[in-house]
């Protein structure tokens, strides 16, 4: 076999992707591997596409090894799991308590649970893709339809706390505002992506057939809608400062220092107090009822401190 159209295409992802992977590392590094942030999952998102088109590019040797085939397409149907999630991400980093001028974040909980949906879409996808030998059967698999409805519902979730974070646009800090800039940015071109799925999953337009349909379709409704995607991302990620999350930390912890020292105090003059009372009965000669008495109150005393 020759390197044709199709086959350029993952040269080109190749070609693009490796940079990037380096690229997402190191962003990565220097803003932290914490998945509130969004940024570890550009890596995986690189790995993927640099296994499908390797994959791809191994079949012009192998033209008929199925198992090509089948890791070039479930790679190609992860892209749209760890970009949604990456926009989970950096709407959670936009909401990060502590880079707001006012305290009123959204729960962090919200942010894990509309990750939920697209987790659930990437297992259905990869389910269905990897269901028949044939590749473009199982792009119309029952599961497959079914993980596109789940990657709609999550796009949609994400568009709407996108809209409601981006209502608070003044309660952010200078410079954050950019991440609300790469989401607005990315979630048009995802849209783009999923389309192009979606026309040959329940149209069954043969044109955007991954496998065997229209390289130019493909190449600007699902590749360079990915890449346009990731790029502004990653830039606007190289433009943000790094969080002093050490700083908080520090004050966290002095101010849990001074909670101890406070309460220590606070159980020395108890103590005190409890010494000079015993000392003022014994010199007042308390009767054995009353020492009865004391002695009963002074134990409950100390069970409830």
């Amino acid at each position: 076999m020759y390197i044709d159209y199709r086959h350029a295409v993952s040269i080109l992802e190749i070609i693009v992707y490796s940079p990037t992977l380096f690229l997402s590392i190191w962003i990565t590094f220097r803003h932290g591997f914490s998945q509130s942030t969004g940024w570890l999952y550009f890596i995986i998102f690189c790995l993927a596409r640099i296994v499908g088109s390797a994959c791809h590019l191994a079949t012009i040797q192998n033209p008929d090894n199925i198992g090509l085939y089948i890791t070039w397409a479930v790679c190609t149907s992860l892209g749209l799991s760890p970009l949604l999630l990456a926009c989970i991400g950096l709407l959670s980093w936009a909401n990060d308590p502590t880079m707001r001028k006012t305290a009123e974040p959204f729960n962090p909980v919200i942010f894990r649970l509309a990750g939920i949906p697209t987790i659930t879409a990437a297992i259905l996808s990869i389910i269905g893709t990897t269901a028949s030998s044939n590749i473009s059967n199982g792009l119309v698999k029952q599961q497959t339809k079914l993980g596109l409805v789940f990657y709609l519902i999550a796009w949609i979730i994400v568009g709407g706390l996108f809209l409601i974070i981006l209502q608070r646009t003044k309660r952010i800090e200078n410079g954050e505002n950019r991440l609300l800039l790469a989401v607005g940015i990315s979630l048009p071109l995802i849209f783009v992506r999923l389309m192009y799925s979606y026309i040959y999953a329940f149209g069954h337009k043969s044109e955007f057939n991954m496998i065997t349909g229209d390289v130019t379709i493909q190449l600007v409704m699902s590749v360079l809608a990915e890449m346009v995607a990731v790029l502004v991302c990653l830039g606007i990620g190289l433009t943000l400062q790094v969080r002093p999350a050490a700083k908080y930390t520090q004050q966290r912890n002095s101010s849990n220092q001074h909670d101890d020292e406070l309460e220590l105090a606070n159980d020395h003059l108890q103590g005190e107090t409890h010494e000079k009372r015993q000392t003022q009965r014994r010199k007042q000669g308390d009767s054995p009822i009353t020492m009865l008495v004391t002695s009963i109150e002074d134990s409950i005393r100390g069970r409830t401190r």
